[in-house]
């Protein structure tokens, strides 16, 4: 090899398949907004990407939207918790799913993700569409911010209703 080759030059580039979930996350990073056709190109190829990786059981090999991965990505999380892992894909295919981990182990996003998610591919209707009940107002407050942060990329709005003295 050339010791004049420029850097761009050793760089190597991999299937478009294969580098999806870089280019998504590099947008993210440099602060640009993905226009909406190229939201959709990366959502379509993030979700054919999935489709043929399923056992490597990160976000994105969940099948989630752009938007919602998007935000994934935008608050830090690289990997699913086991948690998350192991709910997620089943409330997706609309299990019901009674589950219990420490505090701090990523349940909020478990049951979260996949209601955005349902939330934001099926048609807009008016009225409240979920309901989220917690047992107390400091849960509820907490659960509503995590809400807001993972459907700021969408057109779902977020509500909270508090009771008591």
């Amino acid at each position: 090899m050339n010791e004049s080759t420029t850097e761009s030059e050793h760089s190597s580039v991999e299937s478009d398949s294969d580098n999806i979930a870089d280019i998504s996350s590099s947008l993210i990073k440099n602060g640009e907004e993905a226009s909406e056709e190229e939201a959709t190109f990366i959502s379509k190829q993030l979700q054919a990407k999935n489709r043929k990786k399923k056992k490597s059981g990160g976000f994105q090999s969940m099948g989630l939207s752009f938007p919602i991965y998007k935000a994934i990505l935008h608050k830090g999380f690289k990997v699913p918790t086991p948690i998350q892992r192991k709910t997620i894909p089943l409330i997706m295919d609309r299990n019901d799913v009674v589950a219990m981990a420490r505090t701090g182990s990523g349940k909020t996003a478990a049951f979260l993700i996949p209601m955005l998610e349902k939330l934001k591919t099926h048609s807009a209707m008016v009225g409240a569409r979920a309901v989220v009940l917690s047992p107390s107002r400091e849960l509820a407050l907490q659960t509503q911010k995590v809400c807001k942060e993972f459907a700021k990329n969408t057109d779902l709005r977020t509500c909270i209703l508090v009771g008591g003295d």
